[in-house]
């Protein structure tokens, strides 16, 4: 699986940023779930905001601690 941002080509696992939003989130950024993967960044330049805890679903990729999180992701989930 490729893990690079489809935008600005980082490795979102290497950075990590492997997240999931909900679809609407998703469709404001003109992707469906299938087109690939987005860092952080580009996917709030994409809908135009930063994004906040109710942008993440309740699933392990956003709560676990097995899943390493960027201070980047970690601020827009815990809304700090």
């Amino acid at each position: 699986m490729n893990f690079n941002c489809i935008d600005c080509h980082l490795d979102t696992l290497e950075i990590c940023e492997y997240y999931m939003v909900h679809n609407d989130i998703w469709r404001q950024a003109n992707l469906s779930t299938a087109d690939g993967m987005l860092c952080i960044g580009c996917l709030e330049n994409r809908i135009g905001r930063t994004l906040n805890a109710h942008d993440f679903p309740d699933l392990p990729v956003n709560t676990s601690i097995h899943f390493p999180k960027s201070p980047r992701i970690l601020s827009r989930i815990l809304n700090i």
